[in-house]
């Protein structure tokens, strides 16, 4: 992390060298959405020679890697084998040279100006996350309603000390320091991250004008599979590292006191959808999608969860009596070199 007082004057040579951005983005057989993201990188309010994209393939097949445009170098892609996304921004972190690491997903839209917003916000700060504005259809399922109100909401993630990789950036030197990424979780592992370097001193701030946009979830199976992956790995995570068991997880398979308990907890209404984020959208739901929504959550969604947790503790409790621990990606060497590092903007 860069010293406190530190200043390197933005037009010399070592402050060009310095903010340098890498865009680190893992894709798995989704060339439609990496084209979609270039097209919205080119056209970032930050200068081309201020950035470049890195690509960690985790195990597409063939006929699905992305293709490249062009051969100056500005977009590179790091093949893997596939394991999970988080080895894949792994081996892409590994690759870069930026001293900022701008995480983003394959199905994300990045705002024009959001590498510069997302500069300036940690020009102050260790880790930035910033804001994750969904993208619903004129008509949304009720999935989608459930989508907006319950995930990748940085703001709210901030508040509770969390952030998620949709929109995460990072100094590489902290990056390094932590040694990446846990390549044992398919998911949670930007939670455990963000926890790591808050435990370590690390200043998180939210960026409300960092902004990438999102799809909705408007299938139910889809839906479900997230909270079931989300939920189980947590689990997993938590058991693992030997926490106390979260009573949450126990309680959410009570219908009505276990999602009251959860969404307190999450700084979410009882009785209705969240309404700001909604808006956000530009939705305005009926009361009668409001019923909908949360008698699927409370009744349908509660269940998949609670026992999702509780089938990943039994699960990450075996991993702890095994002696499993973390699989971090980033080479002690990086981390030593890291270490050593200046300012970086």
């Amino acid at each position: 992390m860069a010293d406190e007082g530190q200043v390197v004057s933005v037009g010399s040579p070592a402050a060009a060298a310095e903010s340098l951005v890498s865009v680190i983005v893992p894709v798995r057989n989704d060339p439609e959405g990496v084209s979609a993201l270039l097209s919205c990188l080119e056209a970032q309010t930050l200068g081309r020679e201020r950035f470049e994209v890195v690509i960690g393939d985790d195990g597409s097949r063939p006929d699905r890697v992305p293709r490249i445009p062009g051969t100056d170098g500005w977009v590179r892609i790091e093949p893997g084998p596939p394991r999970t996304s988080y080895a894949a921004r792994n081996r892409a972190a590994r690759a870069a040279r930026g001293s900022i690491l701008a995480f983003c997903d394959s199905d994300c839209l990045p705002q024009p100006n959001w590498l510069e917003e997302a500069l300036a916000a940690i020009a102050e700060a260790d880790v930035v996350a910033g804001e994750v504005t969904f993208v619903a259809p004129a008509r949304p399922t009720v999935w989608g309603l459930l989508t907006i109100d319950m995930f990748l909401d940085q703001e709210r993630n901030v508040r509770l000390a969390r952030g998620v990789t949709a929109n995460l950036v990072v100094r590489r030197q902290l990056f390094g320091e932590l040694r990446g990424f846990d390549e044992s979780l398919p998911s949670g592992g930007d939670y455990d991250f963000v926890q790591r370097a808050i435990e370590r001193g690390a200043r998180l701030r939210y960026a409300a004008s960092a902004v990438v946009r999102h799809p909705t979830i408007e299938d139910g199976r889809r839906f479900l599979r997230k909270v079931w992956m989300t939920n189980r790995w947590s689990g997993v995570r938590h058991a693992r590292a030997r926490m106390p068991a979260e009573i949450l997880g126990v309680l959410a398979l009570v219908p009505i006191f276990g999602v009251m308990i959860a969404r307190r907890q999450a700084l979410r209404p009882i009785t209705r959808l969240y309404r700001p984020r909604l808006q956000a959208c530009g939705l305005r739901p009926r009361w009668r999608d409001h019923l909908c929504a949360l008698t699927l959550l409370y009744f349908v969604v509660s269940y998949v969860a609670g026992l999702a947790r509780i089938l990943g503790r039994i699960e990450g409790s075996r991993l702890a009596r095994a002696g499993a621990t973390p699989t971090y990606g980033w080479q002690s060497a990086e981390a030593d070199s890291a270490a050593s590092g200046g300012s970086v903007i």
